[in-house]
């Protein structure tokens, strides 16, 4: 099973071109060198491979000579960038309305990313976990995400969220004077997952610009995209989606089907009609999960292999060497 997803939205890559105009760069030249135009990403349906995304995105950090460049572009996307689901947002209630509308129509804008909730008494933790391996991209979009997340509060509450941190899964870049422009609250790097961090008592409290009526329309309309989007999405890309946002192991064959309101045999003809099978997605899921948790914790091999639904840690160590061609602990020390 490919780990890529199978095309990416292009409504984002106008704000890049307009950045890239910004640094005296030919942004049709830019596009032309994975053969599209700036009339083509203009078109509300266009949609592009992962491979030919992430090209484009490390051809204009080269190009525009700007390292941070998921940072400039993420400081230009206001909310009403973002679709239906930005003024869906503007007129959501309070903040907690905002996070839960972030986190259940985030993926009508990209399939890279997946929001996970953590709460507790005193905090909200919204997470932006990955979905698919982001490799070179993984920063720039990353900073993007972060920064757009960031925006929406601090617009919503005229410059005033209730943050009380914001961590990045990487290590402090070189540019970080440019984090310290974009975000002022208290930032830590190198940890497990992209995160911001928001006060509870601060999060019920309305806001300026909730209108109740626009909030529903708004919704109605994110929640067409979201059907029509999970009609395109393919079986294979939301099982793994599904095991992904697992949090003990991984579920069975049979839980899996259960909750896509398939039978098992159901479930393993339409996995196999798109090339794929249960065992494939799950065997992807394991690689990339051990890749993440080598490279984001300090969890023991062990540990990881009972993570990952592993009862014997020998067939761990087996199933790693498969798919990087390293032992775990060569790979752990190849990655420091």
């Amino acid at each position: 099973m490919d780990d890529h997803p199978p095309s990416m939205p292009t409504y984002y890559l106008q704000q890049i071109a307009d950045q890239l105009t910004k640094h005296s760069v030919d942004s049709s030249a830019w596009l032309a060198r994975e053969e599209l135009s700036l009339e083509q990403i203009n078109q509300p349906e266009q949609s592009i491979s992962f491979s030919q995304f992430s090209s484009l995105i490390i051809d204009a950090i080269q190009l525009s000579n700007q390292p941070g460049l998921g940072l400039l572009v993420g400081k230009r996307l206001g909310l009403t960038t973002h679709g239906m689901l930005g003024y869906a947002i503007i007129a959501s209630s309070c903040l907690r309305e905002t996070i839960e509308l972030f986190s259940r129509f985030m993926n009508t804008r990209t399939p890279l990313l997946r929001v996970e909730l953590v709460s507790d008494e005193k905090v909200l933790k919204v997470e932006l976990h990955e979905c698919y391996p982001l490799d070179t991209i993984k920063i720039p979009f990353l900073e993007s995400a972060m920064l757009t997340l960031y925006n929406l509060l601090m617009q919503l509450t005229q410059n005033s969220a209730p943050i009380s941190q914001l961590c990045f899964p990487y290590s402090k870049p070189s540019y970080v004077s440019l984090y310290e422009q974009c975000f002022a609250y208290p930032m830590q790097f190198e940890k497990s997952v992209a995160s911001i961090s928001l006060v509870q008592s601060e999060l019920d409290k309305r806001l300026p610009m909730a209108d109740q009526n626009s909030l529903n329309q708004a919704k109605i309309i994110c929640e067409q995209e979201l059907d029509k989007l999970q009609i395109m999405e393919s079986l294979q890309s939301r099982v793994r989606k599904y095991l992904l946002s697992s949090k003990n192991g991984f579920p069975s064959l049979v839980t899996v089907a259960k909750n896509f309101h398939l039978s098992q045999r159901t479930l393993h003809r339409r996995l196999k009609n798109e090339k794929s099978s249960f065992s494939d997605i799950l065997k992807s899921v394991r690689k990339f999960r051990s890749t993440q948790l080598f490279q984001t914790t300090n969890m023991t091999i062990q540990e990881i292999a009972f993570t990952l639904g592993y009862s014997d840690v020998a067939n761990y160590r087996k199933a790693f060497k498969r798919w990087s061609g390293y032992s775990p602990s060569e790979f752990r020390l190849k990655d420091r």
